[in-house]
C-alpha cells in the first residue's frame, strides 16, 4: 500500500512523470494545454466541476463590473437604512449587517475560492513550465548538433587547397 504524502504541489519528479505519461505527440515537442487537458480528464467530475466553478467566480469577482456592483449595493444599502428609513432601518445597529455580509460571509467564501484558482494556476503553470523546459532542451539540442556540423564544413573548408582555375 501507498503512503500518501499531503503536500499543496507534486513534485517537479511527479509533473515530469506525469507530462511523459499524457504526452501523446510525436517528437520531443510537448503541448502544455494538451496535457492540462489530459490531466483534468483524469479528475473526477465533481473536482472538474468545483475546478470550473472556482475559477469562474474568481473570474467574475475580479472585474471591475463586480467592483461596481459591490459599490451600488453599499449605496443602496446605506440609502435604504438612512435616507429612506431615517435611522429606523431594519438594521438596528446601522449598517452592522452590511459589513457582516460583505466582510465576514464574502471573505470566507472568496478567500478559499481564490485559494482553489491560484492552486489550479500553480499546477497549470507546473505544465506550462515542464513543456517549456523540454522545448528549451530540444532547441538546445538542436542549436549543438547544428553548430557540430558547422564546425565540421569549417573545418573541412580550411583544411582543402584553394583552386586556381582562373
Amino acid at each position: 500500500m501507498t503512503r500518501r504524502v499531503l503536500r499543496p504541489y507534486p513534485a517537479a519528479a511527479e509533473i515530469a512523470t506525469t507530462v511523459d505519461r499524457l504526452h501523446k505527440g510525436v517528437g520531443p515537442r510537448v503541448h502544455p494545454q494538451r496535457i492540462i487537458e489530459e490531466w483534468r480528464k483524469e479528475a473526477p467530475v465533481l473536482g472538474r466541476f468545483n475546478g470550473w466553478l472556482a475559477d469562474h467566480i474568481v473570474g467574475v469577482a475580479g472585474t471591475m463590473l463586480f467592483f461596481y456592483f459591490l459599490g451600488l449595493l453599499i449605496a443602496c444599502w446605506v440609502l435604504w437604512q438612512s435616507g429612506i428609513e431615517g435611522d429606523n432601518g431594519f438594521d438596528p445597529f446601522p449598517y452592522a449587517f452590511l459589513f457582516f455580509v460583505l466582510g465576514g460571509i464574502m471573505q470566507s467564501l472568496f478567500v478559499p475560492t481564490m485559494l482553489v484558482t491560484s492552486n489550479r494556476a500553480t499546477m497549470r503553470d507546473q505544465f506550462k513550465d515542464e513543456a517549456d523546459h523540454r522545448s528549451w532542451q530540444h532547441l538546445y539540442e538542436v542549436n549543438n548538433e547544428q553548430l557540430e556540423i558547422l564546425r565540421r564544413l569549417s573545418e573541412r573548408s580550411s583544411t582543402e587547397v584553394p583552386r586556381k582555375d582562373l
